[in-house]
């Protein structure tokens, strides 16, 4: 008898050791907002009293300064939020289009960790079969459905999980009448063309996202899973207004902060990190190993150590073809934490230079470039002195040795990536909603070039692995 309950205490003893405690798999909370500066944060720096909700969880978190979404438009960065691959290797780098069939998510790396993993609000990505949620909740109306949230806390007591909950706001389209005054505004260097024109009702929606946030927070609370929770805050990129479709620094560099109570402490992280390294963090930290081939590294060492760094390099791109406004200039860009280079593909430099080569320009990419008649091809930012990237410095030979060291990385890295752009090659017209042949929303196609496009290239086929350069 006392042998056999010394056997049974020795095989219970087992099972405890062999199952990870509660404290070592932690719930996750992902809150993301929709087009909010970075600047727009009290946290960042906004000198108006606005983001009190927001500023309140920073001073409980880690706060990145140096996070990075890939692509400043909706649907491409939330695809590298869930794959943990940059956009042209998961296949959404177009707006409005599809990841490629067969990708991997946070889904299915989280899942046979034991976890629930849910979606709450606005879904903006798909194929469905790809982006798979085990409560997936999404309404047509922009309020955030918070009995859901409230729901979903209460039913998830027994088994850990990582809920995305994904607000509508501040996105517009804009309250025509706005309640905050119009000379309380914070117009930023960048905004020279913009000025204060859709700000008050920006603002409006930045508070009903911070209730939102508040009344999240405040559920997390009434359910007992703060402790148990490791809660970030992000917004996916930079607003409209000058920001969004970029890859200038007010586009890609996003709010990110950490709140792990009593696991983590409270500070701030200059480490160089971007939105491919959520999956693999959250892996890690739920005691998992990621799959080799994913772009993201998991940078759950800063959690513990916020002086230490992380990449040496991230890389952003926009592909202005399939959003509003829809044209041909793509953009390629490496970021070294300080210095932002930036390769601008159909600019009037190309134009010029193939003119005076003999080749035949396009139509369509002649009305490209000339939408941009000030931006040459090649950027470099000092974003140290210069954080809002008002002053081109490659063209300094000061800064000839960065200038080619970033270009070199950037070349190297859409290699990799198996992009369709080259230093020198074609620029192909992309298969998307918004075709460059068409009118529009923002876009009127000249009557004579309605329908002229012989042909558009499949994004995927495009920059499928096995396709031969």
């Amino acid at each position: 008898m006392v042998r056999t309950r010394y056997l049974v205490l020795a095989f219970l003893l087992a099972l405890t050791l062999l199952r990870p405690a509660a404290a070592d798999t932690p719930n996750f909370v992902f809150f993301l907002s929709d087009d909010q500066l970075k600047a727009d944060y009290g946290c960042y720096g906004l000198p108006v009293d606005l983001t009190t909700t927001v500023d309140r969880l920073a001073k409980e978190s880690l706060v990145f300064d140096k996070m990075f979404t890939p692509q400043a438009v909706c649907a491409p960065s939330r695809a590298v939020l869930f794959t943990g691959l940059y956009p042209i290797r998961n296949g959404l780098f177009v707006q409005h289009t599809s990841s490629r069939k067969g990708t991997k998510t946070i889904f299915d790396a989280l899942t046979p960790l034991g976890y629930d993993v849910s979606l709450i609000g606005k879904v903006h990505v798909k194929p469905t079969s790809v982006f798979r949620w085990s409560t997936p909740t999404s309404r047509n109306d922009k309020a955030l459905p918070l009995d859901d949230v409230d729901a979903y806390f209460s039913n998830h007591t027994d088994k850990p999980f990582c809920l995305f909950i994904t607000s509508h706001y501040p996105h517009g389209p804009y309250p025509k009448k706005p309640k905050f005054p119009a000379d309380q505004v914070v117009i930023h260097p960048y905004m020279k063309k913009t000025g204060k024109k859709g700000l008050p009702g920006y603002y409006d929606h930045i508070a009903k996202k911070e209730s939102e946030l508040a009344d999240v927070l405040g559920l997390l609370d009434k359910h007992g899973l703060d402790e148990d929770t490791v809660f970030i805050y992000s917004s996916d990129h930079g607003n409209g207004m000058g920001a969004k479709y970029t890859v200038y620094d007010r586009g890609l560099n996003v709010p990110f902060m950490v709140r792990w109570p009593g696991k983590m402490k409270p500070g701030r992280t200059s480490a160089l990190t971007n939105y491919a390294d959520v999956l693999p963090t959250f892996v890690e930290l739920a005691g998992g190993q990621s799959a080799d081939d994913i772009d993201g590294k998991s940078f759950a060492k800063i959690l513990k150590d916020p002086s230490g760094t992380h990449h040496k390099y991230v890389f952003g791109l926009m592909t202005q073809q399939g959003v509003l406004g829809t044209h041909v200039f793509p953009r390629r860009s490496s970021h070294d934490g300080r210095y932002h280079y930036i390769r601008n593909f159909n600019t009037l430099e190309k134009i010029k230079r193939d003119e005076l080569a003999g080749k035949a320009v396009d139509p369509f990419h002649r009305l490209g470039a000339h939408l941009h008649p000030d931006t040459t091809e090649e950027e470099l930012f000092d974003t140290q002195t210069d954080p809002w990237e008002l002053t081109n410095i490659a063209a300094d030979p000061a800064y000839a040795k960065i200038k080619t060291r970033l270009k070199r990385e950037l070349f190297s890295w859409m290699e990799q990536q198996n992009d369709f752009l080259t230093e020198a090659g074609e620029i192909p017209f992309l298969e998307s909603k918004h075709p460059v042949d068409q009118s529009g929303e923002k876009y009127t196609c000249p009557a004579e070039l309605i329908g002229t496009v012989d042909s558009f290239a499949d994004p995927h086929k495009l920059t499928d692995p096995i396709r031969t350069k």
